[in-house]
C-alpha cells in the first residue's frame, strides 16, 4: 500500500508543481507596469478625441467659436470627471475591512431593494442606515473593553463626537420613520361658498341599514388548505375552473411555490366567496365585489364586509370574491403572474355562471331568487380594472387574445363601479377596455399611497353609451382618503413595511368618514343602475345635493349621461376652430393660451383630450374670451334641454404673454370688465396725470411688487369666468361660473413626510361637472334665454387678473 501511495504523491506533487509554473509563466507575460498603464490611457484620451474631434464637425460654422470650444472641454470633462468620482468611490471602499464589508454592501442593497422611493431618498437612507450604525459601533468600541483608558485625548474627543453623532442619527431617523407624519393642511371647500347651491335630495340616506334581515353564507371548493373557510364545511360546494388561458408565469419557481401553498395551478382555480343575502321572497339583485393585489396570504376579500351586510339590508345579494391566488407572492422573487389581471374578470364571470345555475335549479337554495337582469360588479385596485374586463367580456363570443376560449356569458350587468382603479394593466387586443351601455362610476382619494394617480377617470371617458336606455357615468376624487381604507383588511397603510414608514399617516382622514362615503355612493349607484329613478342621481353630478349625509370634505364630481347633447369633446380632429357636433365656428380672442391636448394627471395622461385656455389681462388690456357659433343643425336636438354642461379644471399652468395685446377691439359687443379691489384708475380706463412720472412710477413699481409678494402668500382662489350665451336676436344672456360653482383650486396632498420620497407632481388636473340652468342665464332686462335661440356660448375671462383652465364635454342636457 505504501508502495503505491508514494509514486501518486510524486505524480501529483508534480502535477501542482507544472500549474505553478504556467500560473507563474502567465503572470509574467500578462503583468503591466506602469508604463503599460501609462500609455494604455493616453490611447483611451486619443480615442476619446476623436469621437469629441468626430462630433465637433457637425457644429464647425454653426456655434460661436467660445461657445464651441466650451462645449467641447464640457463634455469631455464631464466622464472624466465621473471616472474620478468612481476612483475616489473605491478608495474609500478600500478603507473598509474587507473582512466586514458584506455588511455595508447588503445594508445598502436592503435599502434599494426595499424602499421604492427616489434615488435621492435612497441615498439619504443608505448613510442614514450605514453612518448611524459605523458611528455607534465603532464609539462603543473604544470605550469597551479598557480601551477608552489608552486612548490619546484626540481620540477621545473623536470617539465622543462620533457616539453623539451615531446616537443623534439614529433617534433621528427612527423617530422619523416611526412618527405617523404632518398634520394635514386646511383645505377650503369652495364648493360650498357659491351663492345657488343644489336642492337637498329627498331620497333616504343610502348610508343607513336597509329594512331586510339578513343571513350570510360560504361557497368553496372544498380543500382544507390554505383557507379553512372554503373547506369541508363550506355551506355551498364548487368546482374549479381552468384559467389558463389567462394567465402567464405561473409554470416559473414562483409559480410552483404559489401551487404548493395555494393547492391550485392555472389549470384548477377555485371559485370561493362568502355572501350576504336579505330573508325574503325575492328575486333580489346581485352584486359582486373583488380585491385588487396584496399579499396574497394577507387574505383582502374579507376587508368587504361592512359593504356585503349593507347591501344585503337593502334586499340585495352581496358577494365578496376570492381571488387572493392571483395576488402577488413572498415567492414571487423570480418573477410574478404576468397578465393576470382579464383572469380576474374572467373569473367574475365564472362566479356569475354559478349564481345562474343556482337560479334555474329547484334543487338550490337560490332557486328563483336572483334577479340575474339587475347585476353589479365592484372592484378594488386591480379589481377596479377587472370589473371593466368582465363587463367588456360579458358581450363578446371569444376572448380577444385567443379565439380558442369561446364565451358565452350575456349576463344583465347594469353597472360597474371601481374603487381607486388602475388602468391600462391589460389591453384586450392591443386598445384600452372598452365598455359599452352600463353605469359606472369610480372614487379616488388625495391620500392615495398606492395608485397615486385617479386612473379611474380614463376608464370613466371611454364608456360609450350606443343603446336607447338611459346610462351615466360618473366620478368622485375624494380630499383625505387612503387606498386601503376601502378595504378593512388592508386599513390605513397603503405599502407594506418597510415603505409604509414614509408614508404621512396623519393626513389621512379616519377610516370612519372615508367608510360613510363608500356607503352612501357606492349604495346610491347600486340603486340607480339595478332600480333607475331611485332618486339619488344628482349625487353623481353634484355632492352638495346629499351634503348632509356626507362628512365636511372637498368632494370633486365628474359625470356624464347618455342624455346629453355633446358639442365639443375635443377629440375629433386638430383643428382649433370646429366642434364635434353642430358648431359653425370656435373663435378666440385676447387670450395667452389656446389649445387643444391631452389632459394631464399625476402619472401619464388622461387619455382624453380638452382645450386649454389662458389669459393675461394686462395693463388697459380687455379680457379675453373663447367663443363657439352654433350652426342651425343643433336647433332640434337641443330642444327640450334645459342645462348647459360642461367639465371644468383649473389647469395649472402658465398661460405666458398675451398673443394680441395691441388689439384694442377685441372685446366683444356689451362685454363687461372687472376691476378688482384696490387697482389704479389707470386700470379703469381714466387718464393719468401727464406730469407725474419719475418717483411715482418707481413707487408704483415697487407696490406692484409688494402686491405680487401678498398674492404669494395668501391662499389660492378658484378660477372663475362669465358665461355668456347669445340668441338670433343678437341679445346676450350671462351668468358667473362661481355663483353656481366654485372650482377647487389645485389640492396639493401631502401623501408622503418628505417630497424626498416621491417625485410626482404636487397636485393633479380633476375635472368638475358643471351645469348651469339656462333659467340662470339673464340679459339686461332680466329675461331669460329658450334654448333653441342660442345662437353662441362664450366664456369671458375677467374675473383675475391671469390664469388658465381646461373645459371639454361642452354640451346640454336636461335634468
Amino acid at each position: 500500500m505504501i508502495k503505491f501511495r508514494t509514486p501518486l504523491n510524486i505524480l501529483m506533487g508534480r502535477i501542482r508543481y507544472g500549474l505553478a509554473r504556467i500560473r507563474k509563466r502567465v503572470i509574467e507575460i500578462c503583468e503591466l507596469t506602469p508604463g503599460h498603464w501609462r500609455w494604455a490611457s493616453i490611447a483611451v484620451l486619443i480615442i476619446l478625441g476623436l469621437f469629441m474631434a468626430g462630433m465637433g464637425l457637425d457644429f464647425i460654422g454653426k456655434l460661436h467659436i467660445g461657445i464651441f470650444l466650451l462645449a467641447l472641454v464640457f463634455y469631455l470633462v464631464l466622464p472624466l470627471l465621473a471616472g474620478l468620482g468612481a476612483r475616489l468611490g473605491l478608495r474609500i471602499l478600500n478603507l473598509l475591512a474587507p473582512r466586514f464589508s458584506w455588511i455595508y454592501f447588503g445594508a445598502v442593497f436592503f435599502v434599494f431593494s426595499l424602499f421604492g422611493s427616489t434615488g435621492k431618498a435612497k441615498l439619504i437612507l443608505s448613510l442614514f442606515l450605514v453612518l448611524s450604525g459605523a458611528f455607534l459601533g465603532a464609539g462603543l468600541y473604544n470605550i469597551g473593553d479598557g480601551r477608552w483608558e489608552i486612548l490619546s485625548k484626540i481620540r477621545r474627543v473623536l470617539t465622543v463626537v462620533f457616539l453623539f453623532l451615531g446616537a443623534l442619527l439614529f433617534i433621528f431617523g427612527w423617530f422619523f420613520l416611526l412618527y405617523p407624519g404632518k398634520a394635514p393642511e386646511e383645505v377650503k371647500v369652495w364648493a360650498m361658498d357659491s351663492k345657488h347651491l343644489p336642492a337637498h335630495l329627498k331620497a333616504n340616506d343610502p348610508s343607513l341599514p336597509g329594512t331586510y334581515q339578513i343571513d350570510s353564507l360560504t361557497y368553496g371548493w372544498g380543500k382544507k388548505k390554505p383557507r379553512p373557510m372554503f373547506g369541508p364545511e363550506v355551506d355551498l360546494l364548487t368546482s374549479a375552473v381552468d384559467g389558463s388561458s389567462f394567465i402567464d408565469g405561473w409554470d416559473k419557481l414562483s409559480g410552483k411555490l404559489r401551487s404548493h401553498y395555494w393547492k391550485m395551478g392555472p389549470d384548477s382555480l377555485a371559485l370561493n366567496a362568502q355572501l350576504w343575502y336579505p330573508l325574503g321572497e325575492g328575486p333580489f339583485p346581485l352584486v359582486l365585489m373583488v380585491h385588487g393585489n396584496h399579499l396574497d396570504r394577507d387574505f383582502s376579500d374579507p376587508g368587504y364586509a361592512y359593504l356585503g351586510r349593507h347591501f344585503a339590508s337593502h334586499g340585495i345579494i352581496a358577494v365578496t370574491v376570492d381571488e387572493n391566488f392571483l395576488n402577488g407572492a413572498w415567492s414571487d422573487f423570480s418573477s410574478g403572474l404576468e397578465t393576470e389581471t382579464d383572469c380576474r374578470g374572467w373569473l367574475l364571470l365564472k362566479h356569475l355562471e354559478l349564481w345562474r345555475d343556482w337560479n334555474s335549479s329547484d334543487s338550490s337554495l337560490f332557486f328563483e331568487k336572483v334577479d340575474m337582469d339587475r347585476i353589479v360588479l365592484i372592484g378594488h385596485s386591480r379589481g377596479g380594472e377587472a370589473v371593466s374586463v368582465a363587463s367588456c367580456f360579458n358581450k363578446l363570443p371569444y376572448y380577444p387574445d385567443n379565439a380558442r376560449q369561446q364565451f358565452d356569458f350575456n349576463f344583465g350587468i347594469r353597472g360597474i363601479a371601481a374603487i381607486a382603479p388602475v388602468d391600462g394593466q391589460y389591453w384586450p387586443g392591443g386598445i384600452a377596455t372598452p365598455v359599452d351601455d352600463v353605469n359606472y362610476f369610480t372614487i379616488h382619494g388625495s391620500m392615495d399611497g398606492d395608485a397615486r394617480s385617479f386612473d379611474g377617470q380614463r376608464q370613466m371617458r371611454r364608456v360609450r353609451f350606443t343603446d336607447s336606455t338611459y346610462h351615466f357615468a360618473a366620478g368622485l376624487y375624494l380630499h383625505g382618503a387612503n387606498h386601503g381604507q376601502f378595504n378593512t383588511s388592508w386599513g390605513i397603510f397603503d405599502h407594506g413595511y418597510p415603505q409604509n414608514m414614509l408614508l404621512n399617516r396623519r393626513a389621512i382622514i379616519p377610516v370612519e368618514q372615508q367608510e360613510k362615503v363608500a356607503l352612501v355612493y357606492l349604495t346610491a349607484f347600486v340603486m340607480e343602475s339595478i332600480h333607475p329613478g331611485s332618486g339619488y342621481l344628482s349625487l353623481f353630478k353634484d355632492y352638495r345635493s346629499g351634503q348632509r349625509w356626507l362628512p365636511d370634505l372637498v368632494h370633486l364630481n365628474q359625470f356624464h349621461e347618455s342624455m346629453a347633447v355633446i358639442l365639443c369633446n375635443y377629440e375629433e380632429d386638430l383643428d382649433l376652430s370646429t366642434g364635434s357636433r353642430a358648431i359653425d365656428s370656435i373663435g378666440a380672442d385676447g387670450l395667452a393660451l389656446w389649445k387643444e391636448g391631452r389632459i394631464p394627471k399625476k402619472w401619464g395622461d388622461q387619455r382624453n383630450n380638452g382645450v386649454f385656455l389662458g389669459w393675461n389681462n394686462e395693463k388697459d388690456s380687455v379680457p379675453g374670451y373663447y367663443q363657439l357659433h352654433l350652426d342651425s343643425t343643433c336647433m332640434e336636438a337641443l330642444e327640450g334641454n334645459t342645462l348647459l354642461t360642461f367639465l371644468a379644471a383649473d389647469a395649472q399652468v402658465d398661460p405666458g404673454e398675451r398673443m394680441d395685446t395691441t388689439k384694442a377691439d377685441a372685446k366683444p359687443a356689451n362685454a363687461k370688465s372687472k376691476v378688482k379691489k384696490g387697482e389704479s384708475k389707470a386700470k379703469k380706463g381714466e387718464s393719468i396725470d401727464e406730469g407725474k412720472g419719475g418717483d411715482e412710477d418707481k413707487g408704483d413699481k415697487e407696490d406692484k411688487e409688494d402686491k405680487e409678494d401678498k398674492e404669494e402668500d395668501e391662499e389660492p382662489v378658484p378660477v372663475d369666468f362669465n358665461i355668456v350665451l347669445s340668441d338670433s336676436a343678437g341679445r346676450e344672456f350671462r351668468v358667473r361660473l362661481g355663483d353656481h360653482l366654485k372650482l377647487q383650486p389645485p389640492i396639493k396632498p401631502q401623501v408622503f413626510k418628505s417630497g424626498l420620497f416621491h417625485d410626482d407632481p404636487e397636485s393633479e388636473v380633476i375635472l368638475q361637472y358643471i351645469a348651469i340652468p339656462l333659467e340662470a342665464f339673464l340679459n339686461a332686462q332680466e329675461e331669460n334665454i329658450c334654448v333653441q335661440a342660442i345662437r353662441s356660448i362664450r366664456f369671458e375671462f375677467d374675473a383675475e387678473k391671469k390664469g388658465s383652465v381646461i373645459i371639454d364635454q361642452l354640451g346640454f342636457t336636461s335634468e
